[in-house]
């Protein structure tokens, strides 16, 4: 997971939030009337999909657009919930371009006790790279060694409902993390700083592992 700028509004969300958010209120806060059926939030998946190179937010793994993609069809998530604070249905800062999979199979309408971690948040210091550190031996994602309390808490809760270390995200994380590096130390010592800032630069599946390999690496003076 890594920090995603999300940009402006778009024109138009603030004309649904308007029109149909108290619905969702009413559903979820006053036990008035049916589940409401709009979820416009959709029209706006290619904008939020663009602000990460349709990369999901949660995982970093590439999303389609065709129907039969499956687990890997972006989706719009609600990072805090429908149910428990429909006041944000058409709040555009509340809304993660996410994998099917990432969405429908791990964090559904989970919201644990002390929050997740924001791969969209404005504050800096609540940026997943404060959260996150990468283990090289196995792949996973971890709590940054720094953390205690209820910032570790979430950290971790990110990662167990997020499915960030599943083995069919782990597996390729893995792989990709081992070639860079392997291609990292077969350049001259002089190459490696403009390519490791090549490839952390751009969009690309596994940016904020690649970020954080490259990190440290740099902290073991290996570059």
């Amino acid at each position: 997971m890594r920090w995603v700028d999300r940009g402006p509004e778009p024109d138009g969300v603030g004309g649904y939030s308007l029109q149909f958010t108290s619905g969702w209120v009413d559903y979820f806060r006053h036990n008035i009337g049916g589940r409401p059926t709009d979820s416009y939030w959709r029209e706006f998946r290619a904008a939020l999909g663009a602000c990460s190179g349709a990369i999901c937010w949660y995982c970093e793994r590439k999303c389609e657009s065709a129907a039969e993609a499956g687990g890997k069809a972006g989706t719009v998530d609600h990072f805090r919930p429908l149910s428990r604070f429909p006041e944000l249905a058409y709040e555009w800062s509340n809304w993660i371009f996410s994998c099917q999979e990432c969405n429908g199979e791990y964090k559904k309408d989970k919201w644990a006790g002390g929050g997740y971690v924001d791969p969209g948040a404005g504050d800096e210091q609540a940026r997943p790279e404060w959260y996150f550190a990468y283990d090289t031996r196995t792949g996973d994602i971890i709590a940054h060694p720094t953390l205690t309390g209820e910032t570790r808490q979430r950290a971790w809760d990110t990662i167990s409902d997020m499915g960030l270390n599943r083995l069919n995200v782990q597996y390729y994380r893995l792989n990709w993390t081992r070639q860079l590096e392997a291609d990292l130390l077969q350049l001259p010592s002089d190459e490696r700083n403009a390519f490791s800032e090549f490839v952390s630069g751009r969009a690309a599946e596994f940016l904020g592992s690649t970020r954080m390999l490259i990190a440290q690496m740099r902290e073991s003076g290996e570059f």
